[in-house]
């Protein structure tokens, strides 16, 4: 691994560290901000709306934030992320108690906080890697995103279990508003490249690559997922089988403990050509997971899910983000096209995202209180699973072609 790290150049190290810092704030908060708003109202509905809200917010902030990396730069514009991300967590200190009828501002506001990090973001990847060795840098960037993990969720759970009220929610957010400011200091170290002034948006509209125009469905169908299963499902199912917030520090704890280990042996074993076969078993194991603590809600169930988790998520979301890639490298002209190609891909996902929201808003005509978050927890995972035929036939090597070319479907 520290190999691997050292072949790595000065600016994509310092690129590292950026997000590195970043991620531990992200996670001191992260956990807990679910938690945070389910406590002031003890429905599901704020947190839907939330995401509601702020998936709504990049669908019409991305294409905007595109144009302002175009006009000065991604690195800028991933700097006034991490700016407006410390601006979410201050609306939540400023408002507390109040933050329900604030809702809709404290969404808009993360979602243009996404939206400008993650327009630098993509394209940081895109032009300080190559197809050769992104998964590695992926899963390297991983370990470095989950060692803050292993420390800030214990560390948060043990503030919040000793102050009284709310008080150590506000402490815990204050930490994170000064991690994020730290990030953006390092990020003046990380120029990146610029990009044309030119846009080719209604070009990559109609005449996209083959396999970027078949990546739609699969992007709009992780929207679905990522909307509603990844925003909140995991960490309130499992804050409530854990049973307060310092058992849910540990959990995360573990978990991430579990994670390094599980992004160590995929980055050192990593393989473009495998990349299908980790999406499956990572999206399968999930699947699995999930439904047996759906079924089964006791510590044991966690335990297994806490193992299994951090491990399939890690082998689901690092294979997909690396085909997405790859379908934007197989345009002869992508260099020129990229920021086309990343803002193009919001759109599938944003919708697929609101889509998410709306069918568990529409599950709670259905289920009873108790019943809604462990069947949404175990239903809506399935679609990782439904993904897998169509990125086979998006993926499938050519019998005839030489090793790592692709055939049509």
């Amino acid at each position: 691994m520290l190999q691997i790290f050292k072949s790595f150049s000065t600016e994509l190290k310092f690129y590292l560290l950026m997000n590195a810092l970043f991620s531990f704030g992200g996670v001191l908060s992260g956990v807990f901000q679910s938690v945070f708003l389910w406590k002031l109202d003890k429905t599901y509905s704020l947190l839907a709306y939330y995401s509601l809200y702020w998936s709504i917010a990049i669908i019409f902030c991305f294409g905007l934030c595109g144009w302002l990396a175009r006009k000065t730069s991604p690195m800028i514009t991933m700097r006034l992320g991490f700016v407006f991300y410390l601006i979410t967590y201050l609306i939540m200190l400023i408002f507390h108690d109040t933050l329900s009828e604030h809702i809709m501002l404290l969404g808009f506001s993360n979602g243009l906080a996404m939206s400008l990090y993650y327009v630098g973001m993509h394209l940081a990847v895109l032009d300080l890697t190559t197809n050769d060795n992104r998964d590695q840098f992926l899963y390297v960037q991983g370990i470095l995103f989950t060692i803050g993990g292993v420390i800030g969720p214990v560390l948060s759970g043990i503030i919040i279990s000793q102050l009284d009220g709310m008080l150590g929610y506000y402490v815990v957010f204050i930490g994170t508003c000064l991690f994020f400011f730290l990030s953006f200091l390092t990020s003046l170290k990380v120029k990146g490249k610029p990009i044309t002034a030119k846009s080719y948006f209604w070009d990559v509209i109609k005449n996209p690559s083959k396999e970027w125009k078949r990546m739609y469905k699969v992007m709009f169908a992780d929207g679905i997922v990522s909307g509603v299963y990844g925003t909140f499902l995991i960490t309130m199912i499992t804050f409530k089988v854990a049973g307060g917030e310092l058992s849910l520090g540990v959990y995360n704890m573990a978990a991430e403990l579990i994670a390094i280990v599980t992004f160590y042996l995929l980055a050192k074993f990593s393989n473009p050509k495998y990349r299908l076969a980790i999406y499956a078993i990572g999206s399968v194991s999930i699947f699995l997971s999930s439904i047996l603590l759906s079924i089964l809600p006791v510590l044991l169930s966690l335990i297994i899910f806490g193992i299994v988790s951090p491990l399939a998520h890690n082998m689901v979301t690092t294979s997909m983000s690396a085909m997405i890639y790859e379908a934007i490298e197989k345009d002869p002209e992508y260099k020129v096209k990229r920021l086309d190609y990343i803002i193009i891909r919001e759109i599938p996902l944003g919708v697929g995202r609101i889509i998410g929201v709306f069918l568990f808003l529409a599950m709670r005509k259905y289920f009873d209180f108790d019943l809604l978050l462990p069947v949404s927890f175990s239903l809506f995972p399935i679609i990782y699973v439904l993904m897998i035929p169509t990125l086979y036939f998006i993926w499938r090597k050519s019998k005839k072609g030489s090793m790592g070319s692709y055939n049509e479907m």
